[in-house]
């Protein structure tokens, strides 16, 4: 499997070791090298910047979660609750 393929399997720190090693490979490798490196950056980078949005909604969407439950508490001690 052509390492394009299995980016989305990689972990974040093995997508961050492959993104370093690809810089450094397009900056200062052989000529086969720097073009296998400027093509799979563009991808390494993709996935990693939806990851962080991923990541960045599912934060998102634990503090509304959790500010939900903090008014229904609230309103339950209260005496409120009218469920």
């Amino acid at each position: 499997m052509a390492i394009d393929q299995r980016l989305p399997d990689l972990s974040d720190g093995e997508l961050e070791s492959l993104h370093a090693n690809a810089v450094r490979l397009a900056q200062s490798g052989a000529p086969q090298q720097r073009r296998q490196a400027e093509e799979l950056l563009p991808l390494i980078g993709a996935v990693i910047e939806e990851r962080r949005h991923v990541r960045a909604a599912e934060a998102l969407q634990a503090r509304r979660s959790a500010t939900q439950r903090s008014a229904v508490a609230k309103r339950a001690k209260d005496g409120l609750d009218l469920d």
